[in-house]
Order: structure tokens, then sequence, then C-alpha cells
């Protein structure tokens, strides 16, 4: 069972790492021709978009979590009648939301002028109802990603999903580049979204055949009683999340400008990309942790904790540095210096970065657990106290303003509490070691960041292709240096040495090999 665990886990990163270089690289190449065809306010358009449609999946808010908590043990114990009972229930809730949220979408259109100031773009309505369908047409197919994931099999849905992206991000340059269409562009969109669902759900019906025979296997009533609990609990969470999510970009919009919203994107168009590879661990051992939480100990559920945390904390403190040290000048040559929007807001941002980076580990587990119900109202608070920060602190500190809002509530609320309930309910350990090892890690990260920078400002001024690299191999020599020296001793440094060390021994005796037999043929 360990030994599976492990595996799943690895295809599931190696195939997320995969996929996530492809999509980011294919991503950054259109997102300058889509500036360079249609201009920035689009790409504004495109994220104002996407935050009205997530604030509209408040419907589905904690189903789909509690879906794969709930079909992890059935899953683990191979328990068909619990597993059909269950995906049963969700495709019919499913085709719910989905013409719920099609019913409410549309209700919205009227006031969509609200949320747009300065707009310039035309045909904005038109483009709002084809983000609507695209995100509607998901629903019908969601339960069936939920269970595949749950089985710890996040691979295939990655696999389709990169296969899809690359071909229709290519077709989507091409469009751009030839047409300058923008609702062109988005059919793409639609049309690759409908066509990847289907095959996918193909997928899954060959994968588990009994998810095609029609059943009349219904939920007991404790199972059921569960799920309501879990999702009610999820719900507001899942809404407060949506909220501060979406409300820096509405705030952006609404009370400074679309243009704005575009500029910021390109800053999360990098966050979001460093975010997809170092969340890559998380997300793709997720469904292993849950499968540990349904079989092993509190004890061992911890060890694994430890480390996962340790690696956590070395890819996001890395990668907040390079964030740091790195983006502006990587702007400047991807797409002019006229984007750069000044050291404080990208300060706010990497830090914000950072934080929500810090807390994976600690959602990971807290979501495997089921542990929903303790917090359930805190998110929706926090929410509410960031949007009326950032309202208030935008009229006198601009863009900067409505970060330190994000900043402050998610320190006021998730940021303790969610430890405090994993170390109480879970682990039952003292809260205090884990502030200390908190505190001193961002520390540690700050210190390495400042260094990073002073030394990338005074050796690598101007914005050249060589001087970018220069700011890169000090930002990888200084962290990563430091971290060594310090962690070494450690028993998480240790257990991914001892990984590492045989991967470096194969890759050194196939080296050798291969050299060995070229000599030999000479």
């Amino acid at each position: 069972m360990r030994f599976m665990r492990t595996k799943k886990s690895a295809i599931n990163i190696a195939t997320a790492l995969i996929s996530q270089f492809i999509i980011v690289l294919l991503g950054f190449i259109s997102r300058r021709i889509m500036i360079d065809s249609i201009g920035v306010e689009y790409l504004g358009i495109n994220g104002l978009m996407n935050n009205i449609l997530t604030l509209l999946s408040l419907a589905e808010s904690g189903i789909g979590t509690a879906m794969v908590y709930a079909l992890y043990k059935p899953l683990a114990d191979n328990d068909i009648p619990k597993i059909k009972a269950l995906m049963n229930f969700y495709k019919n809730t499913y085709r719910l939301l989905a013409m719920f949220t099609a019913i409410l979408g549309v209700s919205i259109l009227p006031f969509l002028d609200f949320f747009m100031k300065d707009n310039t773009v035309e045909n904005a309505s038109i483009i709002y109802l084809m983000f609507l369908f695209s995100s509607v047409v998901s629903y019908l197919y969601s339960y069936k990603v939920s269970m595949n994931n749950a089985d710890q099999n996040k691979y295939l849905s990655t696999i389709i999903n990169t296969i899809t992206q690359i071909l229709v991000l290519i077709i989507k340059v091409f469009i751009l580049y030839l047409t300058e269409n923008y609702i062109l562009f988005l059919s793409i969109d639609i049309g690759s979204t409908l066509i990847k669902n289907i095959i996918f759900s193909r997928m899954m019906d060959k994968r588990y055949p009994y998810l095609k025979e029609k059943s009349n296997d219904k939920l007991d009533d404790k199972t059921r009683e569960s799920l309501y609990i879990n999702i009610k609990s999820l719900f507001w969470g899942k809404i407060g999340y949506i909220l501060s999510v979406s409300s820096d970009n509405l705030v952006i919009s609404s009370m400074i400008s679309v243009k704005t919203v575009g500029l910021y994107s390109n800053y999360t168009t990098l966050t979001s990309s460093v975010s997809g590879f170092v969340g890559v661990f998380m997300s793709s051992i997720s469904a292993s942790i849950g499968n540990l939480m349904a079989k092993e100990s509190k004890d061992k559920v911890y060890e694994i904790y430890k480390i996962s945390s340790f690696i956590n904390f070395w890819l996001y403190g890395f990668s907040s540095i390079c964030l740091f040290c790195l983006a502006e000048p990587f702007i400047a040559l991807w797409l002019g210096e006229e984007y750069i929007m000044g050291k404080g807001v990208l300060i706010l941002i990497v830090l914000n970065f950072l934080i929500g980076g810090f807390m994976a580990p600690i959602d990971s587990i807290k979501s495997a657990a089921g542990l929903y119900k303790p917090d359930s109202y805190i998110p929706i608070v926090a929410a509410i106290v960031n949007l009326i920060l950032s309202v208030i602190l935008v009229k006198y500190l601009g863009l900067s303003g409505v970060f330190i809002g994000t900043i402050v509530s998610t320190l006021l609320f998730s940021f303790w509490i969610k430890p405090m309930l994993v170390y109480k309910y879970i682990f039952k350990k003292n809260l205090l070691e884990y502030f200390i090892d908190v505190i001193l890690k961002l520390f540690a990260v700050t210190i390495c960041g400042l260094l990073c920078w002073v030394i990338g400002e005074v050796a690598f001024k101007s914005y050249t292709v060589l001087n970018l690299i220069g700011r890169l191999i000090v930002c990888i020599i200084i962290p990563n240096m430091v971290m060594i020296l310090t962690m070494f001793k450690t028993d998480e440094f240790k257990y991914i040495y001892n990984i590492i060390l045989p991967i470096i021994a194969r890759i050194k005796y196939f080296i050798f090999n291969k050299l060995k037999k070229m000599k030999a043929i000479n």
C-alpha cells in the first residue's frame, strides 16, 4: 500500500511538472501576442470575467471537496456499491448546479458595466456569455474528475489537460496573430472544453465500467448526514475563499481601471506559473495523504506532514526570492519596461504568495482529514474584512492598498486558525512549535531575498538577458546554500537526501555505462 501511494504520488508529480512547464511556456507566448494584437485592456477583461465566474461558482461551494473526501475510504476499500451511490448523488447535484449557475449568470448581465471602470472593450456582454457557457459546461463533468483525483490518478486528467491546452494555445496564438479577433479566440476555448470533457468522461467510463451501469443505490443515512454537514461547513469556507480571491480584481477594476487589472494580471501570471510548479508537490500528493489518513496512524501522518512542510518551505522560499529579484527584469524583457508596476506592489504580491504557500501543507492535511466544521465561518469573516480594508485603503494607497487588505485579513484569521485546528484535533501537539518554525522560516527567506536583491542591483543593473541570467544564478546559489548549511542535520533533510541519493547514483551509473560503451566502440 505504501509503495502504491509513493508510486502514484511520483507519477502525479512528474506528469504535473512536465505539463506545467509546457503550459506556462505557451502561456507566456500567447500573453505577449495578445498584448501586441489586441492590447492590455483585453487582459483586464479576461481577468475580470474569470473573477465574476469564480463568484458564480459559489453555488458549488464545498461539494467538490466533500465529494473527494467521501470517496477516499470507499475507493481504498473497493466498495463499489458505495462508490456508485456517491457518484449518482454527485452527478445529479452537479446537473442542478449547472442549471442554477446558468440562470444566475444571465441575471448578472444587466449589471456588468458596474464592474468595468473606463472600459474601452467592445462586445463585453458577448464575451461574458461565452465565459459563462464554458463554465456551465465544465460542471457537467466535474464529478468524474473528482473521482479520478480521489483515486490518486490525477496524472490522467493532467495528461488530457496538457494535450488539450497545448493544441488550444497554439491555435489561439495563430488566431490572435492572424485575425486579432478576441471573440474567435474565446470560441476555441469553448470548443476545447467540450471536447476535453467528452474525452475524459469516456476514459473514466472505460476505467470504471460500473459508472455506466444504471443504479438505484442510495446513500445510507449516516453518509448522507456526514456529507451535508461537510458541505455546509465547506460552503462558508469556499465563499470566503472565493470572495478573497476575486475581490482584488473587482476592487481594482471598479475603483481604479480595467487596464490596471490587465497590468496586474501580468504579475499574477508569474506568481500563478511559479505556484503551479511549486504547488504540484502538494496537489499531487493530496489524494495519497487522504489515503494515508484512512489507513495509517496519526504519528505517521505527522511524520509525512513534517517532510512535506520542509519541502514546501524550501520550494516556496526559493521561489519567492526568485520572484522578488527577477520579476521586474523579466517583465521588462518579456513585455517592456512600461509594464512594470513598482517595487512596493511587487513586495506585497510576493509576500501574499509566500504566506499562501507556507499554508499549503496545513491546508492539505486539514482537507484530507475532513476537518471542515470548526472554522467554517472564519473564511467569510476574513473575506468581509479583506473587502472592507481593500475598499478603504485603495482610496489612500492606490493599488498597494488592495494587497495590504488581503495580507492583513489573512494574517488576522486563516494564518493562525487553520494550524491551531490541525495541531489540536489531528496532531495533538503544541501549536507554539509551529509558529516558531514559521517565523524563523520567514526571517530566513527575507534575509536571503534582500541579500540576493542587493547583489543583483549592484552587479546586474541593466535589464538584459545576460543580467537576468546573472541574477538567477545569484538566486539559485545563495538561498540553496543557506538551506543546505542550516538544515543538513534535520531529520527532514536526511529523509529527502536518502531518497535523492539512490536516484543520483542511478544517473551516474547510467552515464558511466554509456561512456564506457562509447569508449569501447571507439
